[in-house]
């Protein structure tokens, strides 16, 4: 098993790496390999367990996650998840919980990557769901080893590892795992792809199929990637004020596919989503664009800007208001630290600076462009104010922009 594990591994950043254990077998196989691998480079490690608090047994899972690494000699954490949701999908919400509670955790402790137990069978299921929902080449591609999600790694070093083999491993160790009851619940769409991946092997569609035919995938999506990217450079421009100009007849140039791209790359740059916008919603931005109309989609304005194309803007009503002491608003801006609380300039605002014409950016860009409130009274507008009070910047800068293409 030793040999198996991925080289990619020597190229992980320097410092503590993050190991996320649930308990299951897993994670537990990740745990066992990553410490014998810490033991022959040097490497420190941190774990991590996130209790759901879901079932009756989370958290004696995750106190035997805890006793194991003091036999490893590793340091562990336990993370709880408090505020359930009552409604949506509760798997989706606690995967989503899951990764935010290990965000915060790994910059705590200053870790820059987090490794998971993903394997070649989660990849094949991933790759059923994906096909259950109509994706195209993105959505086929699976799982990436490795992804950089707000500044912190994520690396799945087992994800061309299958399950079983990874308990023939633990068996060897004579280490124990635990078995999720959820695992065997056809509530749930995982479940049922696991389920019918035993049915389709039977026709030789095993879950080394499906993975080759996802990593294959890849390989194009990569290259599309690639294509927009360079697309990208030519026909849009990232503002200062966090907006985006398109040129979309610049853009009619190149084939559909790559428009949608380059579209849902700006919508979530714009909007800071972690998602884009599903691909019938694409196609009907695209058009109104062209058309010459305005649009909304994914928190954002889409806005004809004459002989230029479209400006992308972040739309008023989608933004939260935030403490200004936290420095952050709206995801996207670091702001310096003050009293009172950051928002959009918004309609109300922009009445109180009517020099804001004097600027380069358009009525919607500084609507939507952050400002300080104290007591409901109008303190600083960075974009319009000559001498701002106070001061705030897109947190990655326009730079990001190009410098990754994100367009899943």
């Amino acid at each position: 098993m030793k040999t198996a594990f991925p080289n990619f591994m020597d190229c992980v950043p320097d410092g503590t790496l993050g190991v996320a254990v649930s308990g299951g077998g897993d994670s537990i196989a990740l745990l066992v390999l990553m410490a014998d691998w810490a033991q022959e480079t040097g490497r420190s490690l941190r774990v991590v367990t996130v209790d759901h608090g879901l079932r009756s047994g989370s958290a004696d899972e995750a106190a035997g996650v805890a006793v194991l690494c003091t036999d490893l000699g590793l340091p562990h954490d336990t993370l709880l998840w408090q505020e359930h949701p009552e409604t949506g999908n509760l798997q989706d919400n606690a995967r989503q919980a899951r990764q935010n509670l290990i965000s915060d955790w790994a910059v705590a402790h200053g870790i820059a990557a987090v490794t998971t137990g993903h394997t070649r069978d989660d990849q094949a299921e991933t790759f059923l769901l994906r096909l259950k929902r109509g994706s195209g080449v993105d959505g086929l591609s699976g799982m990436a080893a490795q992804v950089t999600k707000d500044g912190l790694i994520w690396l799945r070093p087992l994800l061309d590892i299958k399950r079983q083999t990874l308990r023939d491993f633990l068996r060897q160790r004579q280490i124990s795992w635990v078995e999720d009851p959820s695992n065997d619940d056809l509530r749930f769409d995982r479940v049922k792809m696991r389920k019918a991946l035993n049915i389709l092997g039977e026709i030789g569609l095993n879950a080394d199929v499906l993975a080759d035919t996802a990593a294959r995938m890849q390989t194009a999506r990569g290259a599309l990637e690639s294509y927009s990217k360079e697309v990208l450079g030519k026909v849009a421009q990232p503002r200062d004020i966090g907006s985006v100009r398109l040129d979309t007849e610049a853009l009619t140039q190149h084939p559909m596919d790559i428009q949608l791209r380059v579209l849902a790359h700006c919508l979530r740059w714009v909007s800071g989503g972690p998602y884009r916008p599903r691909l019938k919603a694409l196609h009907q931005a695209l058009a109104h664009s062209f058309s010459g109309t305005g649009h909304s989609l994914s928190g954002c304005l889409l806005t004809p800007i004459r002989d230029e194309g479209i400006e992308i803007t972040r739309e008023v009503s989608a933004m939260v208001p935030s403490d200004a002491s936290t420095c952050i608003f709206d995801g996207r801006w670091h702001c310096e630290p003050a009293q009172g609380q950051w928002r959009p300039l918004g309609s109300d605002g922009i009445l109180q600076r009517p020099e804001w014409r004097d600027t380069a950016e358009t009525r919607n860009a500084i609507l939507a462009s952050p400002s300080l409130w104290y007591n409901n009274e109008l303190k600083s507008v960075p974009f319009v104010d000559k001498n701002p009070a106070c001061g705030c910047w897109l947190r990655d800068g326009t730079e990001s922009f190009y410098a990754t293409i994100v367009t899943h």
